[in-house]
């Protein structure tokens, strides 16, 4: 049995416009490097709760978008 790929995401609230897994999914599958880069869809309330649940979930990054960038940095 292999390794699952790697998971990377964009967090956002709306996040159909975001071109973040557009782009990143090029230069992973340009560079032949394997993983995915998904979009989710996490409203302001769930945020916290959202972000503490992706290593759980196998992510090993993730990007935000507004609203949640000063979410984000907040201490």
């Amino acid at each position: 049995m292999t390794a699952a790929p790697p998971l990377a995401a964009v967090l956002g609230w709306p996040i159909g416009h975001s071109r973040s897994p557009r782009l990143h999914g090029h230069w992973l599958a340009r560079y032949r490097i394997e993983g995915y880069y998904v979009p989710i869809a996490l409203p302001p309330e769930g945020f916290a709760r959202g972000l503490a649940s992706l290593p759980a979930l196998g992510f090993r990054g993730a990007n935000v978008t507004i609203p949640h960038k000063e979410a984000a940095l907040a201490p």
